[in-house]
């Protein structure tokens, strides 16, 4: 059986209703369980010989998942994620969502023996950036498959399933659940004090009306809350493991040195941990990583840092060591709050405002929780302590009391699909295409105008693929085949092939031009210096994207197209070339754990390229050469999950 405890009402309903056919939304608290009911289907479907499609939103979600089942159901476990495909054949498969929506567009046939899809985080849809991708799935889910959706808390959950019973024949019934196993006590330092709970902070005066008390110098006063008053506090009162959200990298970092006079381990335990850090850093050979040589003094004393600057390795070495208990404390980004099972006893926040992407703003409740909930281990913990760090000066006590006892914000389209889509739609439905938007969740929740809108640009993009040749009569052209294939980068790749140039360039340019491509300068990021070699294909790409943009501002389609960004050029050249990976931080200023991750992402961009039948048989001989000279050591993500830890 795949639980140790009496399954909670909620579960047991969510199953039942499963097992009789029905598609099932699951909307609760993080920390809940529902997992337990993803297992559940997975069990089932694996005794009825049935297989079963497991999408998670990230990668590092993914890997963490096919880890997991491998070990629960050993030789019939798979992933597809892009940049690695491992026994994609098997009863469970696990997909990023993107790779899923992708499939069933080119190849719907191939989910015929799948009887289930479980979206994990389904309230992803409402991610600005990549919200679309969920929402596409959903539409073009096939018509034999039931789908359990897993999701934290969703207010408007009724809305969700009335528009899914429009798209689909079979039923979705909804279960929800509110209360959290584990309840969470909520505390705030302040002052350098430590307050029990928001009425002792609002009795305390000092966030009582910062606007005006500010101009009046009311915060000359006010003492910074230190770190080492925070974690005497946790350690005195038996507080810890801790997870401490940052929403910087380098703060995390910075955090850790910080506190790195603690020692929370005995002699027994730092000897276990060492020996256990040296056995993983020398099995996946990363002595040379400079984060290797950072964490050893904070680890061997029970803290660490975990976060995307990282090497992929390095973080599942962390994840492993905090699984075992000897992490005490523990500074992370959000991307660890993400569905990553690493509860803890407590949960501390740094700030509670973070940049959303366009704009810095307070955290949404939503978010808040996704991370809160990581407090208070099931079975373990009476209660999961929640502590944040309050500066009178950033928040008042209605938007902290906000953010805390505020309704979660519902699930809103943001359906914008990319010309990937609508070209892979196109082949199949030609000008019918139009009648999919009502079927959208856009179109049930806008109103006439916002629909008129989103339709208009959905219109002017066709407009603009029939007018550069992707469209034609009768179907697509031969390079909307490429196109079709590189979600994304659509129509650079699309007009570099159209006019030669993608088969002009050697595999160096080659791999620099892709990098370029999928690169995405983080704020405030120096611009490289590059040599005259890379400046003049920078000239030459940015004049075919000055085309593209003319051509897309006259059809009046925003966002335009990305940019070409060169910061890994010499990076890139230098690893095609076989350096070392433990060198290439001397080619740029970037962290290795981004390197891996842009070397990866262009190594799937350019197995998209290459499965197109488009593309010259010389192209495709120059592009298996740069894989093989790229997809090694380090940057090699099928090797490192084929590892066991």
């Amino acid at each position: 059986m795949p639980h140790e405890f009496t399954l909670d009402k909620f579960q047991q309903e969510a199953i039942d209703y499963a097992r009789q056919n029905n598609s099932v939304i699951v909307s609760a608290p993080t920390g809940a369980g529902k997992t337990l009911i993803a297992e559940y289907i997975i069990n089932d479907c694996i005794k009825n010989n049935k297989g079963v499609i497991y999408t998670a939103p990230i990668k590092a979600l993914s890997n963490q998942k096919f880890r997991d089942f491998s070990k629960k159901y050993p030789g019939k476990v798979g992933i597809l994620t892009g940049d690695v495909s491992i026994n994609r054949n098997a009863p469970i498969l696990i997909m990023t969502t993107e790779i899923f929506r992708n499939a069933i567009l080119v190849d719907p046939e191939e989910f015929t023996h799948r009887d289930w899809l479980i979206f994990d985080e389904i309230h992803y849809l409402a991610d600005i950036e990549r919200g679309t991708v969920w929402e596409e799935a959903i539409i073009l889910l096939p018509p034999h498959m039931k789908m359990l959706a897993l999701s934290a808390t969703i207010p408007n959950i009724d809305q969700f399933v009335e528009w899914f019973k429009k798209v689909h024949k079979f039923p979705l019934i909804a279960v929800k659940e509110k209360t959290r196993p584990v309840p969470l006590h909520f505390y705030f330092q302040c002052n350098n004090e430590i307050f029990p709970n928001l009425e002792a902070l609002k009795n305390s005066g000092y966030l009582k009306d910062r606007i005006k008390e500010y101009h009046h110098n009311y915060y000359t006063h006010i003492r910074p809350n230190r770190m080492n008053t925070l974690i005497e506090y946790l350690k005195n009162n038996n507080a810890l493991p801790c997870l401490y959200f940052s929403f910087s990298r380098r703060r995390c970092e910075e955090l850790a040195e910080e506190v790195g006079y603690f020692n929370f381990l005995n002699n027994e335990e730092q000897n276990k941990m060492i020996n256990l850090f040296n056995e993983l850093v020398k099995k996946f050979d990363i002595s040379s990583s400079p984060h290797v040589n950072y964490l050893y003094p904070l680890i061997k004393k029970g803290i660490a840092y975990h976060h995307a600057g990282l090497l992929p390795t390095l973080k599942e070495i962390v994840e492993q060591l905090f699984t075992t208990g000897l992490i005490k404390l523990i500074f992370t980004t959000e991307t660890f709050a993400l569905g990553i099972n690493m509860p803890a006893r407590t949960v501390v926040f740094d700030a509670m405002s973070k940049f959303y992407g366009r704009y810095h703003g307070f955290l949404k409740t939503r978010d808040f929780y996704q991370m809160a909930g990581r407090a208070g281990r099931r079975g373990i913990d009476k209660e999961g302590n929640v502590f944040m760090k309050i500066n009178p000066c950033h928040i008042d006590i209605t938007s902290l009391a906000d953010i805390i006892h505020g309704s979660y914000e519902p699930i809103e389209s943001q359906l914008n699909s990319c010309y990937a889509t609508i070209l892979n739609l196109y082949k199949i439905m030609g000008n019918k295409i139009f009648d999919i938007y009502p079927q959208s969740f856009h179109f049930h929740q806008a109103n006439a105008f916002e629909q008129k809108e989103v339709l208009g640009l959905l219109k002017r993009k066709v407009s603009l693929l029939t007018d550069l040749r992707y469209i034609i009569e009768g179907g697509i052209s031969w390079k909307a085949d490429l196109a079709s294939k590189v979600y994304s980068f659509e129509l650079q790749i699309g007009e570099l092939f159209d006019n030669g140039f993608l088969d002009s360039l050697d595999e160096e340019e080659l791999f620099v031009t892709i990098c370029a491509l999928t690169y995405e300068p983080r704020k405030g990021e120096k611009k490289p210096k590059l040599n005259k070699k890379v400046k003049r294909l920078k000239q030459e790409l940015n004049k075919f994207l000055g085309g593209i943009h003319k051509q897309e501002r006259t059809f009046r389609i925003y966002p335009l197209s990305k940019n070409f960004y060169f910061h890994l050029s010499e990076a890139a050249t230098a690893w095609i070339r076989g350096t070392e990976f433990e060198r290439i931080n001397r080619f740029c200023e970037i962290d290795e754990g981004e390197i891996v991750r842009y070397f990866r992402m262009s190594i799937q961009v350019l197995k998209e390229i290459y499965s197109s039948k488009t593309i010259s048989e010389n192209l495709k001989i120059r592009i298996s050469h740069v894989l093989s000279k790229v997809n090694r050591d380090a940057v090699d993500a099928e090797k490192q999950l084929r590892q066991e830890i």
